[in-house]
């Protein structure tokens, strides 16, 4: 996977980007949580955001993380 870090199938397959390995567990764990969460609620909606947010806590930092994550790394 070079565009995702993790994708979910409708058939319920579970794809994870290896580059989660490198990257700090508490970002990798908001991806890994993201897309089980996507078993139960397909789409962003109300539900997924109250369900991310039950498990993580405050989940907007984190994406705000991943996304100077990914920032930081295309400029490398």
């Amino acid at each position: 996977m070079k565009n995702k870090w993790a994708s979910c199938s409708t058939d319920g397959n579970l794809n994870f980007n290896k580059e989660l390995l490198d990257m700090e567990k508490d970002l990798g764990e908001y991806v890994i949580v993201h897309e089980l969460l996507h078993f139960s609620v397909p789409n962003h909606g109300k539900l997924w955001k109250s369900l991310i947010h039950a498990y993580l806590g405050d989940y907007e930092k984190l994406e705000e993380r991943l996304r100077k994550y990914v920032t930081e790394k295309k400029e490398l």
